[in-house]
């Protein structure tokens, strides 16, 4: 899920404050947290292919539920696809740095280090960037609450477009 955008959305289209739209974040946390321990002591394209694929799942079941509650249902319907999407960033990141770094020559292991962390900003940098725009060119000039809604379900298709890219991808990656 992309942050601000999901922000937004619970500010601007649901009318939560700032510290309301941030406790609504807890249960992705809670996702994240939990498969990260489980996913960092199990590195491997595997994982981070299931990652890919449950980080999709989870942002098509959070499309799919604000897509019936719009800017007026509960929040608390939310709670099931964002923990399903924390748990899909869990499997991705956490074992990515050892997916990368765990054949690699102790000669290497720096320049590789910081290669995949340029990597990771660069392309933090161009999503979200991406993402925005795709959720402004939806959200139109004079957006009303249900607009917010529309714009961050359109940008979750681009995000669950890019996740089950990765999930091709990882398993691209050498075996060793």
């Amino acid at each position: 899920m992309s942050a601000p955008e999901f922000a937004l959305y619970m500010q601007e289209g649901r009318g939560l404050d700032a510290l309301g739209s941030g406790l609504v974040f807890t249960p992705l946390t809670i996702g994240y947290l939990a498969a990260s321990i489980v996913a960092g002591t199990r590195p491997g394209r595997a994982v981070l292919a299931l990652g890919g694929v449950t980080r999709a799942v989870g942002l098509l079941a959070l499309a799919l539920t604000v897509g019936v509650i719009g800017a007026g249902g509960d929040v608390v319907s939310l709670v099931p696809a964002l923990v399903v999407d924390g748990i899909g960033m869990g499997l991705l990141t956490a074992p990515l740095i050892a997916t990368v770094l765990a054949n690699m020559s102790a000669r290497h292991a720096g320049a590789a280090s910081g290669v995949l962390s340029t990597a990771q900003q660069i392309g933090n940098a161009v999503g979200v960037a991406m993402i925005g725009v795709v959720f402004y060119g939806a959200l139109g000039s004079q957006p009303g609450p249900e607009d917010f809604a529309h714009a961050f379900r359109a940008a979750i298709a681009v995000i669950i477009g890019l996740a089950m890219a990765v999930s091709v991808l990882v398993r691209l990656l050498p075996r060793q």
